[in-house]
Formats: C-alpha cells, structure tokens, sequence
C-alpha cells in the first residue's frame, strides 16, 4: 500500500509541476520548439508559393521527408502529408494560429489602469 501512495503522490506532483510550467510558459509569452516550428513550415512554403519558387519548395520537400525517413517515417506516407499540407496552402488555407496565444486586448488596458495607483 505504501508503494502505491508514493507512486500516487509522485504522480500528483508531476501533475502540479506540468500545470504551473503550462502557466509559466504561457505567462512569458515565449514560443515553444513547436510554435516556432508550425510558423517557419507556415513562411517556407507560403513564400515559397508566393515567388512562385516551386523548385525550391520542392527541394525542402524532399529535404523534410528525407529527414522524417531516417527518424522511421513511412516515405509515401510522409510525401502525402507534406503534399497535403501545401496543397491546402496552394488552395487558399490560412495559418491555423493558436488564438489563445494572441494578445488579449483587456491585458493593454488592465497594465495601463495598474499605473493610476501611484
């Protein structure tokens, strides 16, 4: 039973600790690995697009897929959602932004109001 407790209680404060990273990470407004992922794939291929540089969109493609291969991706599979992904660029599909991320426009006025104090 003991055993159990400590796991219970291990358990516990892993849950409290992801929970105020979660809360801190969000505080600072510092992107993570994944963010700052999502918006260099986003700039890549609309760019790329955009100056109508289809080689080099390729180029990344196949660089990407490569690199997803080793790591032990499936290469068609990968093809296809790389593919997928800049066809629904090609078709007109915006950033998908984590709108909790954006700034709140309460936030401004509230910092602002917090300076009358003095």
């Amino acid at each position: 039973m003991a055993g159990r407790d400590k796991r219970d209680e291990r358990l516990r404060k892993q849950r409290e600790y992801q929970r105020d990273y979660r809360k801190r990470i969000k505080a600072s407004r510092e992107p993570t690995r994944d963010e700052i992922a999502r918006e260099l794939l986003h700039y890549a291929i609309t760019e790329n697009l955009k100056h109508k540089r289809e080689e080099k969109l390729d180029a990344l493609a196949d660089a990407v897929i490569e690199r997803l291969v080793k790591r032990g991706f499936d290469a068609k599979a990968t093809e296809n959602a790389f593919n997928g992904i800049v066809d629904r660029y090609k078709a007109g599909w915006t950033f998908q932004g984590r709108g909790h991320l954006l700034p709140q426009p309460d936030a401004a006025t509230h910092d602002e109001d917090e300076g009358d104090d003095d």
